[in-house]
């Protein structure tokens, strides 16, 4: 269940990163900016591309950390009212960590949109903050994972 659920995430990661592909052959004069344009850009153009993926990092690495525990009383609460067995328990266990994949598909999308507009255009430092929240999201859906393995040993 733990690999399918990494292939899952992995695969929206993936697409994520297709996406970014599709935009990558813009035409460079739509990107050229006068001096007087540069400098009416807001703070947050102004900040490096690294920031900025540091800043989302941060951002969703606590959303995915915080939800976690909620997320673990409701699988133990469901869990009491289950009436399929380890079956019922893996769908609620899925369902939860499904949750955290969400939240780490919107930061990795958030990244992929850095990465299209202001990043150094290689995929390679995109593809490296998504790892660091990826790394977040599989250690957060481990502790969910053993309140499965938990719950089904008793």
């Amino acid at each position: 269940m733990k690999k399918s659920l990494l292939l899952i995430a992995t695969a929206l990661l993936l697409a994520a990163c297709g996406s970014s592909n599709d935009n990558s052959n813009k035409d460079t004069s739509d990107k050229e900016t006068t001096t007087e344009e540069a400098s009416e850009n807001t703070s947050t153009e102004e900040v490096s591309a690294d920031d900025q993926y540091q800043s989302i990092l941060d951002e969703y690495s606590n959303k995915i950390q915080n939800a976690t525990p909620g997320l673990i009383d409701e699988f133990n609460s469901e869990a009491d009212q289950n009436q399929d067995g380890l079956e019922g328990l893996a769908t609620i266990s899925t369902a939860k960590v499904t949750k955290l994949a969400e939240i780490t598909t919107e930061g990795t999308e958030k990244m992929a949109e850095v990465h299209l507009e202001n990043g150094s255009g290689k995929t390679d430092d995109y593809e490296e903050w998504a790892k660091k929240l990826q790394d977040v999201y599989s250690s957060e859906a481990a502790k969910i994972q053993k309140a499965y393995t938990d719950y089904a040993a008793q």
